[in-house]
């Protein structure tokens, strides 16, 4: 600067007599991004007279009066020139305070997301909303993670727990299994597998779906509500769903309540909008978002996405990307079972996770390899359903294992992957429903497809040449001069037999072969024909196999 600024202290910064600020800023502290070789955010405390002193956090693009005065308004500069000299001086104050050696000899972080983070020195730590596991030196941690507050939980939380899930349904321990899976899963992901877990709690209205996710899942809550911060309903603003999809890295959202409607249409909405949120939530497909200035932006979920619903999914891809987690009965949940009580679970699994995180990683992906032995995957071929269900069960084991070192839980521990076990295997069968019933209601191809296949295939039970066409009625029809001629019934039989064509009339079966050109039309006013002027013969649709080869599409 060309002049020089002076403190007086207790009144601000002059140049020579004339105040240019009513406060005196001091660089406290600088703050890293974990593996960023510059501050990403400096501590700035402020003193103005015997009414302020008070630190400020504020970014290094930041930094100057229009950021300090919005967080300290009774900061204050004359004029712009001052306000000017007041940035220069700051500025100068910052370099000097980056290049003084005993300023650089301990890093202080900078965590600006949730979940595991690695940090320069080849440790890892974990943000847990407002708290920090595994790091116990200098950090500041980003606002929104500070609005986030995670109860300490209960002292054994875990043997409770496990006592708790021995006496529940595979919902309960499914639930269980996939929040603490989602604790760690940027981790899992980073190290290579697929991960597209959405976990799909199904059942009829009233038999606890929402009470199970808010008690297993819910335990990170507002801090200035004290209630849950991650607990979304489906049918309320999809935009701060998606903001807690892009933001709550490594923690379990709920969106609630896709439930059935009397309505045709607005269940079709809801139907819509579960398999939209399971393609965005699985990063199939990227969440588009409008930023204040108007500019679009892609973003991805990088957190846990539990979903309530009353029905199921209607895509087989969006079916083999989720954890089905069925209710058939209504869920008796103990008291104990709290939010609180998960926190501590949760604290517990990711100190777990932090003595060795390459050595837990490695064990999944052992497991990854030689998954042959969890009986409820042996008949399951789906892959990214196998890749969900393994990496479930290695969380669950690593819950397991952390009391099962203890001989006096040895019996809890074994009882306990049993039952996960089972609900392993009620997952299993209910994504194979699930799949059997999407199949049979979306095509394999056209309609021009299906009379193909059926024909090349013999499933019609056809009148052999050289039969007397009075015969004809026992049978389905007759190949006739390269057309496939066909009695109304049989026709209409085989398209509703074939998936996605159920519930089909003739009329509009007809109508499709006519759109191809494939009936042979003997006389106005119908699409049947005569084989004969016997009037024992049935009429048929004489149907030409050469347009059907031309027009059939398989889907």
């Amino acid at each position: 600067m060309s002049k020089k600024v002076t403190v007086v202290e207790g009144r601000g910064l002059f140049i020579g007599d004339r105040m240019i600020c009513n406060g005196i800023p001091e660089i406290v502290q600088a703050y890293y991004r974990p593996g960023n070789s510059t501050p990403s955010n400096l501590l700035v405390r402020i003193r103005i007279g015997s009414l302020v002193d008070q630190c400020v956090d504020v970014a290094v693009g930041d930094l100057g009066y229009r950021a300090l005065h919005r967080a300290i308004p009774l900061l204050q500069c004359a004029s712009s020139r001052h306000r000017a000299m007041f940035d220069t001086y700051l500025f100068e104050k910052m370099q000097k305070f980056l290049e003084s050696p005993k300023n650089c000899t301990s890093k202080a972080y900078y965590f600006a997301e949730n979940g595991i983070v690695h940090l320069g020195d080849g440790a890892t730590c974990v943000i847990l909303g407002n708290r920090v596991l595994g790091y116990k030196g200098n950090r500041c941690i980003a606002d929104p993670m500070c609005s986030w507050n995670v109860p300490f939980g209960t002292s054994d939380a875990c043997i409770i727990l496990a006592k708790i899930l021995m006496e529940q349904p595979s919902a309960v321990l499914l639930t269980t299994a996939y929040t603490l899976l989602t604790t760690v899963r940027s981790a899992v992901i980073e190290s290579g597998i697929d991960l597209q877990a959405v976990l799909y709690i199904t059942g009829a209205q009233g038999l606890g779906k929402t009470t199970l996710a808010r008690r297993v899942a819910g335990f990170v809550n507002n801090v200035d509500t004290d209630r849950p911060a991650l607990l979304f309903d489906a049918g309320s603003t999809l935009a701060a769903t998606r903001d807690a999809m892009a933001s709550a890295r490594d923690l379990p959202i709920v969106v609630d309540d896709l439930c059935l409607s009397a309505s045709r249409a607005a269940q079709q909405r809801r139907k819509d909008l579960g398999a939209q949120l399971v393609r965005e939530a699985a990063n199939v497909t990227k969440i588009i978002k409008k930023a204040p200035s108007g500019q679009t932006m892609t973003l991805q979920n990088v957190a846990g996405v539990i979903m309530t619903a009353e029905f199921m999914l209607e895509n087989a891809s969006d079916v083999t990307r989720c954890i089905m987690a069925p209710i058939a009965q209504p869920l008796d949940l103990p008291n104990e079972l709290t939010p609180e009580l998960m926190a501590g679970v949760v604290q517990e699994f990711l100190q777990h996770f932090l003595r060795d995180p390459q050595s837990m990683l490695k064990r999944l992906h052992n497991f990854m390899q030689n998954n042959e032995h969890i009986a409820a995957l042996q008949s399951c071929t789906e892959q990214r359903v196998r890749t969900n269900l393994t990496a479930l069960s290695w969380a669950f084991r690593e819950f397991v294992a952390i009391f099962a070192t203890n001989i006096q839980f040895d019996n809890l521990a074994r009882d306990l992957v049993r039952n996960f076990n089972r609900a392993l295997a009620d997952s299993v069968t209910q994504t194979d429903a699930a799949l059997a019933r999407v199949r049979s209601l979306t095509p394999e191809g056209n309609i021009a497809y299906v009379l193909l296949n059926a024909y090349l295939g013999d499933n019609f039970n056809l009148l052999k040449q050289g039969k007397k066409l009075t015969k004809l009625s026992k049978y389905d029809g007759i190949m006739l001069k390269g057309d496939l001629c066909l009695r109304k019934c049989a026709l209409q039989q085989v398209v509703n037999q074939s998936p996605g064509y159920r519930g089909w009339g003739l009329n509009h079966i007809v109508a499709e072969l006519v759109s191809y050109g494939a009936l042979r039309i003997q006389e106005e006013g119908t699409y049947q024909v005569k084989l004969s002027s016997d009037a024992e013969v049935p009429r048929v649709y004489r149907i030409k196999v050469d347009t059907l080869e031309k027009f059939a599409e398989r889907y």
